[in-house]
């Protein structure tokens, strides 16, 4: 256990349980309170993070920054920014095929920050729809905002029926709100709820894990509160999104953002500068000393790792849904993990023939999961056979957790390219988080998270 919140009354709200899923038990969890270090000598923007954002420039290298300039704006909608988390001089842009900005990197030095107007909460609580639009534009957490379905960043233009905030975290060993949002958050988290009340007509959804007792969420005004249990996917906002807000009709869209970054955007509103303050997780076998720690947006993936082993794959995010990454990566925008995990997969003598009581196995191959232990496990990133053709006997079902998906049927469609048919069968409402515990149980060895990507890119173009 993390932290132990005190005791407070019980607030009557919807309690959903879902049963399907799937917690990975691996092991290298961090533990303990977050450990300040020092600022690094750089940190790192990375504009393909965020879907459909078409960056320019509103820097040159060599301009001096301060905390909150102004360093990318969207080619369609200019008061669309990002923003730099610290001061100093912008060191280099690294641009990829086509001349596409890849990383911009600042180099840290000085502490001046871009000033805003300081709102009260009071202000807040009755801000005009213009007013918070605008501002959240302009304060660089726009992006935090993204949609339902095809999850990419919200557009102003096109209002949502509703906003989920997601305060939940059940991803392998990602941090949640226990960490990234501190006791005395609750001001600053309410202050973001109000800007995003203000920004549409819909209802505002605050979800938090069951029998949370997280001081920051109690009593929140203007938004309807539930709670969410069981395994992995059941803290991803997009399976909280099918069960609370579904988008209706053709068109409807919902938007969600995680309720860490509202804490950020009420800061921002109630301070009048950029938080660029960020809490990170060290996490897996490969770390020797699993930890959180306390640095700023962007920093260097070394920075925060410490010491780890030789021979290790880095993984900027979940090891489910992140991107494997080299050491002299930044951190992410949005993922607030980084999971290193042994790279070397140790091939056993009949291996398949012995009980082997360390292993773990979804299909219970050996006597650990026989057993049903939910003991941390050395889990590596082996494949363990050969791709093959997809065999439909049902298995995907256990880690489907939205209503309504008939996984087998959906996937044949993906897999032969009829979009139509995927779209009738949850194309759409399946999750990348769902998808990627398909291609971990997968025993065809098939990558329903790249096909899912590569279907909905399909269905954008042919709609």
């Amino acid at each position: 256990m993390r932290y132990r919140w005190p005791i407070v009354p019980d607030i009557a709200m919807a309690t959903i349980s879902l049963s399907r899923g799937l917690d990975l038990p691996i092991a290298g969890a961090a533990s303990g309170a977050p450990v300040p270090l020092d600022l690094p000598a750089t940190v790192g923007l990375l504009p393909p993070e965020f879907v459909g954002f078409v960056p320019r420039m509103a820097v040159q290298e060599g301009d001096a920054v301060q905390r909150g300039t102004p360093l990318l704006f969207h080619k369609s909608n200019p008061d669309l920014l990002l923003l730099s988390p610290v001061a100093g001089r912008v060191k280099e842009v690294r641009r990829g095929a086509r001349r596409v900005i890849t990383e911009v990197i600042i180099e840290v030095g000085g502490d001046g920050a871009v000033s805003h107007r300081q709102w009260t909460p009071a202000e807040l609580s009755k801000i005009p729809r213009d007013e918070a639009t605008t501002g959240l534009l302009r304060s660089g957490f726009w992006p935090h905002l993204t949609t339902r379905p095809l999850d990419k960043i919200a557009d102003p233009a096109r209002p949502a029926q509703a906003i989920l905030v997601s305060g939940t975290e059940t991803g392998p060993l990602q941090p949640g709100a226990d960490v990234l949002i501190p006791a005395d958050g609750k001001t600053a988290l309410q202050a973001g709820l109000y800007v995003l009340k203000a920004l549409i007509d819909g209802p505002v959804y605050v979800t938090t894990p069951a029998g949370s007792r997280h001081p920051a969420f109690q009593g929140l005004e203007g938004v309807s509160t539930s709670e969410f249990s069981g395994p992995h996917p059941s803290g991803d906002p997009a399976v909280q999104v099918n069960h609370l807000c579904p988008p209706t009709g053709a068109s409807g869209v919902v938007w969600t953002i995680r309720a860490w970054d509202v804490w950020l955007i009420g800061r921002f509103f109630l301070e009048g500068s950029y938080p660029g303050d960020r809490v990170y997780a060290a996490v897996g076998l490969g770390v020797k000393q699993p930890r959180f720690v306390s640095t700023v947006q962007g920093a260097p993936i070394a920075h925060i790792l410490g010491a780890i082993s030789d021979g290790v794959r880095i993984i900027r995010g979940s090891v489910l849904t992140g991107e494997s990454v080299s050491s002299d990566a930044y951190t992410s925008y949005y993922r607030r993990g980084v999971h290193v995990l042994p790279e070397a997969v140790e091939r056993k003598v009949l291996g398949w023939a012995m009980p082997d009581l360390g292993t773990f196995s979804v299909y219970a191959a050996y006597v650990k999961g026989l057993l049903g232990s939910k003991t941390p496990a050395d889990v590596r990133p082996g494949v363990y056979g050969g791709h093959r053709a997809m065999i439909p006997i049902g298995q995907y079902e256990r880690v489907i957790a939205s209503p309504d998906i008939l996984p087998d049927p959906l996937f044949r469609s993906m897999i032969a390219g009829d979009i139509e048919e995927a779209t009738k069968l949850g194309l759409l409402e399946l999750s990348p988080e769902e998808a990627a515990l398909c291609t971990y149980i997968c025993p065809s060895k098939n990558e329903f998270q790249i096909l899912l990507r590569e279907s909905l890119a399909a269905y954008e173009k042919e709609n």
